[in-house]
């Protein structure tokens, strides 16, 4: 039988990664690497440390030097050996503490009772349990072609599902041929206008997000805000904007 990949590369110790430095022996060199990486906290308290042979083979020096320096570490207090549980750091060994720059302390704001900005919606009304239990009845039925690379307009079950929904709920005819899924409004704007498929100028709501005129401003696209009133935008002041009706 094959040896595993994780045998493997526990046999030859390549998860532990030290740096022989120095201009003397190999034991101290790997004395000093090891003591170096546990005061630094690479090697938490606790931590297990790969079987001499492994870090022979992986550092390239002899099983016996690395027996002698784990010995001398145990000695020293650095390490602790244990039968049956190998070597490891030991508890006492915590790495030391190094002095950080102050920060400038942080003061807590105010929560708002009915908190009205943009882009941030009750994340409690989420229906968590409608949504697993969706999730799972489409995660069993759905067919192997689903979990890799698909049609770049999306699954065509949920364009005919879409397609149905604008019909029923909106009033709105669409061949689920011409729909394409989008990772949300902003990656549908990206597309349209990012990619040249559209060009503005674009008449868009005064009160919209900030960020929404900010991609199109990047992309080139000029915008003319339009005023709201109680039936929404009011799309009568395009008379005084010919180039966007022109554009449209």
């Amino acid at each position: 039988m094959s040896e595993s990949w994780a045998n493997f590369a526990e046999r030859l110790g390549s998860d532990l990664h030290l740096e022989l430095a120095g201009s003397g022996s190999r034991r101290a060199a790997l004395a000093e690497a090891l003591r170096a990486a546990i005061q630094d906290g690479r090697l938490a308290p606790g931590t297990g440390l790969p079987p001499y042979r492994s870090l022979a083979v992986d550092l390239g020096i002899a099983r016996n030097t690395v027996a002698a320096t784990y010995s001398e570490l145990v000695a020293e207090g650095w390490l602790t050996a244990r039968q049956g549980s190998g070597t490891r750091v030991a508890e006492r060994s915590a790495p030391l503490v190094r002095r950080r720059p102050s920060r400038p302390r942080i003061t807590a704001t105010a929560v708002p009772t009915h908190n009205l900005l943009q882009g941030q919606p009750d994340a409690s009304a989420f229906p968590r349990k409608a949504w697993t239990t969706s999730t799972r009845r489409a995660l069993t039925v759905a067919p192997d072609s689903a979990f890799g690379p698909g049609d770049p307009q999306g699954r065509l079950e949920l364009r005919i599902a879409l397609a149905s929904y604008l019909a029923r709920v909106r009033g709105v005819r669409a061949e689920p041929e011409r729909i394409v899924i989008c990772a949300g409004f902003s990656d549908a704007l990206r597309l349209l206008f990012g990619g040249g498929v559209l060009r503005g100028p674009l008449a868009v709501e005064a009160y919209g997000l900030a960020f929404h005129r900010a991609l199109l401003a990047s992309t080139g696209v000029r915008t003319v805000p339009l005023g709201l009133d109680g039936h929404g935008s009011r799309t009568s002041e395009l008379d005084d904007h010919d180039e966007v009706r022109s554009a449209l």
